[in-house]
């Protein structure tokens, strides 16, 4: 699959809490060819009612993606997807999931010039994390 390295035998040890996230990735091209706004719409459905406490606490499965992900289109969708969710979460705290993998957190967004440049230093604005 291109632009995500996960196989079904390594996902689901990977991502056990929801399915729907990794589904997103799943023949995301099609789809996005489709619906213009497919990772919007899609990640919507997944933070749709979700109360400041439920998204803080679904930020680990995102880190979890980000760190899979090898395509810098995908990895910018997912950086907004992650901002979105700590706008839910309605907080800068730092999540010890973040917290306690960002150096190689950092190090793999580097490989991503546009969303190391824009999406990922938002990121960090909004967690108030220095370069």
């Amino acid at each position: 699959m291109y632009g995500i390295q996960l196989y079904k035998s390594e996902v689901w040890s990977v991502i056990e809490t929801d399915s729907r996230l990794l589904e997103i990735y799943v023949g995301w091209e099609d789809k996005l060819d489709n619906d213009e706004w497919y990772f919007s719409n899609s990640f919507e459905s997944i933070t749709k009612g979700m109360s400041s406490e439920e998204a803080f606490n679904y930020i680990p499965n995102v880190i979890e993606i980000l760190f899979k992900l090898d395509d810098d289109f995908l990895i910018w969708e997912t950086l907004y997807f992650l901002i979105g969710l700590y706008s839910i979460a309605d907080t800068t705290q730092v999540h010890p999931s973040i917290e306690s993998n960002w150096s190689q957190l950092k190090q793999h967004i580097l490989k991503y010039q546009d969303s190391y440049t824009t999406p990922f230093k938002e990121l960090m604005r909004m967690l108030r994390i220095k370069e």
